[in-house]
Order: structure tokens, then sequence, then C-alpha cells
């Protein structure tokens, strides 16, 4: 697996096919190994970009690596697409891979041809997830003063706001959460901390689709009924993935609705 020397840390990632690129964007407690499925059905059409974002997979971190932001991340797939793409590509993100590609498409749109949000995490436009916000920040508290492992804790779906659907996660992906703890810590809640004024949505310039299936959580449901009235030149989409995130149930699905917005 390749990799680029990216404001700081090195970033894996791999490609498969030929044809317009697209960008895929892992989830929390993942890998680019996670859009195996859908870099698959993309290949046959265009050219599939995945990567381990910093601090994942194969890709590094900085020394003592306890915190990041959308912005820090949506700066290394930036650099990614402007070294590896030889025109705009679209993007394609899962969970906070999602609002890093939203953060793309409204601030980096040079680079962004199209956009497919799969379940976006944006609890900002649901007053609803203030309270359950505040009630996981809480048991993790508790469970941080107890001694309990704060991984596994979120890995188990204990915690419906700050890691919604994760429990959906087959354990061979999950290991990556194992793996890299620290990780999983410095994500927990960053797309509350997105800096993007939310007028911004209005003024997208590119197509987009946000995509949910029926085992979407109801919070991560509510944010993205929210996010498609609000993102301008957005369709809601849903995908039959029966208990499985989109991307791993509906992998084709995913891919064609990729394929079907991208210029």
């Amino acid at each position: 697996m390749p990799a680029l020397e990216a404001r700081g840390v090195e970033i894996a990632w791999s490609e498969r096919g030929e044809g317009p690129p697209v960008l895929l964007v892992h989830e929390t407690a993942a890998t680019g190994a996670a859009w195996e499925p859908v870099a698959a059905a993309l290949s046959e059409r265009s050219r599939a970009i995945s990567y381990d974002r910093r601090g994942w997979g194969a890709s590094s971190a900085p020394e003592e690596y306890r915190r990041t932001t959308v912005e820090e991340q949506s700066e290394d797939a930036a650099a990614l697409i402007e070294a590896v793409a030889d025109s705009p590509a679209a993007v394609c993100g899962a969970g906070i891979g999602s609002v890093i590609a939203l953060d793309l498409l409204l601030r980096r749109a040079d680079l962004i041809s199209a956009a497919v949000l799969i379940e976006p995490p944006l609890f900002q436009l649901i007053p609803a997830a203030t309270e359950a916000l505040s009630q996981d920040r809480h048991r993790l508290e508790i469970a941080a003063q107890s001694g309990e492992d704060v991984i596994e804790l979120y890995l188990s779906g204990a915690l419906p706001a700050l890691g919604p659907g994760v429990d959906r996660t087959p354990d061979a992906l999950a290991a990556a959460a194992r793996e890299r703890p620290a990780s999983v810590v410095a994500e927990l809640g960053i797309a509350a901390g997105w800096r993007m004024p939310l007028s911004r949505l209005s003024s997208a310039g590119s197509p987009s689709a946000i995509v949910t299936s029926g085992s979407t959580p109801p919070l991560l449901r509510e944010a993205s009924e929210a996010l498609a009235d609000r993102l301008a030149q957005a369709g809601a989409r849903e995908v039959d993935a029966d208990e499985e995130s989109p991307q791993l149930g509906a992998a084709g699905e995913v891919a064609s609705i990729v394929l079907e917005i991208t210029p």
C-alpha cells in the first residue's frame, strides 16, 4: 500500500479501477478496508481511492495523539486528492467520514465534483440530540472513573450519540478500534465541534446524496433528514442493507448512487 506524506503524518492509500476519481472516507473504528465492497463495485467505471485516515490502519498519527478535528481530517483528504487525482473527485464518506466529505464539499469545492454522505452524525441539526450527547459523555466519565474498558463500551453500542450504529461493525473491522484505542478517543464527538457555519449548507455548489437504510439508528436518521432539507442540491436515498451499515450491506447500491450523481 503506497503512503503519502501529508501534514506531519503518513497516509496509506490504495486504488482500483480506472476513470473519474472517487475518494472513500471511512468512519471511526475502521480502516479503508471497510470500503472494499464499494470499491470493487465502483472500479468497473471509476477509479476508487480508499485510505486509512490519520491514526488508523497503516497510517501514522502525531505523537501523543489525543484530539483531532473535522477540519484536520478534511485537509488530509484534500492533500490526498491533490496528490493522486488528476481531476475533481467525487467523495463518499460514512459516519464521521461523511462529515469530512461534507466539509470538503463546502470548503474545498475546487476539488469535489459530488458527494455521497452515509448516515452523517450532524446532531447540531436536531435539538433532541443535545440530551443524548450529554448522557453519553456522562456515561464515559463513569466508565473512566470505574476502570471500565471505554473502547469496549464504545463498540458495544452503549453510546448512541457518540457512537451511533457502531454495534453493526463486523468484528474483523472493529479490530481497528482495539488496535488504536487512542484514535477512537481522539475522534469522539468531533462532529459537534465542526466549525463550518450551518448557513453554508444552502450554498453547496455540487450534487450530493444522503444515504440511510433500514438499520440506520433513529438519531442518525433524523440528522440525515435534517441535512437533506438544508443542503443545496442534495437528495435523500434509502438503501436495503439488512442489519448492516449501508456501505457494507448495500455496497452495490451505494456505488450506483455515487456513479449516478457524479457529473
